[in-house]
């Protein structure tokens, strides 16, 4: 074929080469910039899983949380060791895992132990009327050749008898084989199954599941007493040292008896205050002494009483001896100083007769204007009136003066309010704050005007176990000395007979000694003084209760009361309503697969299972479903060895509770279960959620496209 005039073969310098060059060019420099779109539409880039690093865990307690948790925002595939098969649940979480993160998640090979136990699930059926509980049994096929025996807590309790076709065996749980009701303790249920010459023996732990169990917790100091809840109820009782591990989702009601709340372990005052909320529980609280403390101890439990601990009026609060040191200097120049003084007055207008007041000004020096006396003998108004701003200001003085003069008191309680802007010079206020402490006063600073020194008036304050105020205005006043009085002031417990009223008015009886508590606008009282000091008061949390006993539980005080017909009766009905729950028939089983709930009940409208520890946290919720009419199943999976209580909840209340035993080691697993995990295969393409493959794509790219660019030219 003939050449065209003017090209040469094999020329590259034509015009449609120079097209081709201007191509490739084109390409090897747009290849970084096409890395980047991805990247700023944060896309993610599917690796094979292969070219990733392998990271591994090995599951410690319930399951794959804690392992994948640890993974998160990690490049590269998660492979988990569950010292189980996976379950259906761990299948799903690994998919979760892998829809949120990108990364595959993969199970280490499991060996399955198959000698060592011919025991390979349980369940336990509670019938929830009180007869007795059956035990089945699931034999592994070679155990099943042979015959069996079972014990229960040491007693025979079956065999030897052959295993039949379907490898159960089924053995009644009677009263006899609990442990000692209340002791929180387990059966242990001994196998030994197979043909003789290689039997193998097993062992199970099941929860104590008497129907004569106490549903009432009681914490108290006295032990050995008796109480009136004892009398009307069976009562497990522990100490407050037990009560962080006595399992309170165990039981209906607690019942803290004479508690000291601000030594209470918050974690048990949280938990309580979680187990109240959530409707697992009621709690009865009784104030036999002003030890239960004062407001802001414990705000978990006091939250959710039906009384303040503090009297109704400031009238009823122990006599006390206030100092207040006023600052006068020239910060307080203007409105601080009008503010200060109103302070001042609301200050002694709400002080008893009793009680003993002084108030001492400083500004480059301290000076009394009344030294500390009797409030009668104090003319407020009069002598703040006058009263100027002017000179600098040393705070120290005045408060280390104020301190010395209150120490000297012998009222019950010491008080001393600095009334200031907290501007002032430098000092040691921490070493003033821990003498206060250790003396027993509490300061309370409040500051005014728009500019003070609050970390200054907090230190001083905190230290010495008082309070910080913003005061903003007049009007705010009287509201914050009536909680600031309140909140230094233990609980008033008066030794003193008074006549009791019922809800109608009606004369009750007497008492000899109860605490002054101030009742909450949503509080119920079945019982008060004839004052209308509640004695008896309950308020509704939730779909649960809260009761106040304002008097000790042992008659010390309110025998003639306590012994009332009229009395034991309200309290037993109280009980009633407050413990009222009927069981359902619920069925506990244990695979490999870990925990399974079944229950029958027709009148359930959205149930749910929680399980709860020995120390009083919910470790596990999971929905109950519906597999037939007037039946459900939940499966709370795999959980730490240990004892536990799973609750029935159904629209805020628990409804049912059960004690129960994980015990692990258990190989069979539902068909479903098991045909999942073997279905499933870790994603090929891992597709991570990070930008930085593609920055090193970027990188990656454009240092190729320099390379050849440099070789072209």
């Amino acid at each position: 074929m003939a050449n065209h005039k003017g090209e040469k073969v094999g020329d590259d310098t034509g015009p449609q080469a120079g097209a081709a060059r201007r191509v490739r060019f084109g390409l090897v420099i747009a290849l970084p910039l096409l890395t980047l779109v991805p990247y700023a539409l944060r896309l993610p880039m599917p690796l094979p899983r292969l070219t990733l690093p392998v990271r591994d865990y090995v599951t410690k307690g319930a399951g794959l949380e804690d392992a994948l948790r640890a993974s998160e925002g990690q490049l590269g595939t998660v492979r988990v060791e569950l010292g189980a098969p996976p379950s259906m649940a761990d299948v799903a979480a690994a998919r979760e895992h892998y829809r949120k993160t990108g990364m595959p998640v993969a199970f280490k090979a499991y060996a399955r132990p198959g000698a060592d136990s011919p025991l390979e699930a349980y369940s336990l059926s509670v019938a929830g009327d009180g007869s007795p509980s059956m035990l089945t049994l699931l034999l592994d096929e070679a155990a099943a050749a042979g015959q069996a025996r079972v014990s229960i807590g040491g007693r025979p309790a079956l065999g030897p008898s052959a295993v039949g076709p379907d490898r159960r065996l089924v053995v009644p749980i009677t009263a006899a084989d609990s442990p000692d009701a209340g002791s929180g303790g387990a059966v242990v249920v001994e196998l030994e199954a197979g043909p003789p010459e290689s039997s193998r023996t097993a062992r199970v732990a099941i929860a104590d599941a008497s129907p004569g169990e106490p549903r009432v917790l009681l914490a108290t100091r006295r032990t050995g007493a008796r109480s009136v809840i004892e009398a009307l109820r069976p009562v497990r009782t522990v100490s407050y040292d037990e009560l962080g591990g006595a399992g309170i989702y165990r039981y209906e009601l607690i019942v803290l008896d004479g508690p000291d709340l601000s030594s209470l372990d918050g974690g048990v005052a949280e938990a309580i205050a979680t187990y109240v909320e959530r409707g697992a529980g009621s709690l009865l609280v009784a104030v036999d002494s002003p030890e239960v403390g004062k407001p802001g101890d414990c705000p978990a439990i006091e939250g959710l009483l039906p009384v303040d601990l503090s009297p109704r009026a400031l009238s009823r609060l122990p006599d006390v001896a206030m100092a207040v040191a006023l600052d006068v200097s020239g910060s307080m120049y203007g409105d601080k100083l009008s503010l200060a003084k109103a302070i001042g007055l609301e200050l002694f207008a709400n002080l008893k007769a009793t009680d003993e007041a002084g108030i001492i000004l400083f500004d480059e020096e301290a000076r009394w204007l009344y030294p500390l006396a009797s409030v009668g003998r104090l003319d407020a108004e009069r002598s703040l009136a006058p009263l100027r701003a002017g000179g600098g200001t040393r705070l120290f003085p005045a408060v280390a003066e104020a301190i010395g003069s209150l120490e000297a008191s012998g009222m019950p309680e010491k008080r001393l309010v600095v009334v200031s802007d907290g501007i002032t010079e430098p000092a040691d206020f921490d070493a003033l704050a821990a003498r206060a402490f250790r003396s027993g006063i509490a300061i309370s600073a409040m500051a005014v005007g728009g500019e003070y020194d609050k970390a200054l008036l907090t230190r001083l304050s905190a230290g010495s176990g008082g309070r910080f105020y913003r005061v903003r205005d007049a009007s705010e006043v009287p509201s914050l000395i009536i909680e600031d009085r309140k909140s230094v002031s233990r609980t008033v417990f008066s030794e003193s007979r008074v006549a009791v009223v019922d809800m109608a008015g009606r004369p009750a009886g007497h008492i000899d000694g109860m605490a002054r508590l101030g009742p909450r606008p949503d509080a119920l009282a079945f019982y008060s003084s004839a004052a209308g000091d509640p004695l008896l008061a309950t308020r509704r949390v939730g779909s649960r209760s809260t009761v106040v006993y304002a008097s000790d539980l042992y008659g010390r005080y309110g025998r003639e009361f306590l012994e009332n017909p009229g009395t034991l009766s309200l309290l037993d009905a109280l009980l009633d309503g407050i413990s009222g729950e009927s069981a359902p028939a619920l069925t506990v089983t244990e695979t490999a697969d870990g925990l399974a709930l079944t229950l029958a009940a027709d009148y359930l409208v959205e149930p749910w299972a929680a399980i709860a520890d020995g120390s009083g946290r919910v470790v596990a919720n999971a929905p109950f479903e519906r597999v037939a009419p007037g039946h459900f199943h939940a499966a709370p999976g795999r959980l730490p060895i240990g004892s536990y209580t799973a609750l029935v909840e159904d629209r805020g209340r628990t409804i049912a509770r059960v004690a129960l035993v994980y015990n692990g080691g258990m190989e069979g697993r539902p068909s479903d279960s098991a045909a999942v995990a073997a279905e499933y295969r870790p994603p090929f393409w891992a597709l991570p959620r990070s930008g930085s493959p593609w920055l090193i794509a970027f990188f990656a790219s454009s240092l190729v496209a320099t390379v050849i660019l440099r070789f072209r030219r």
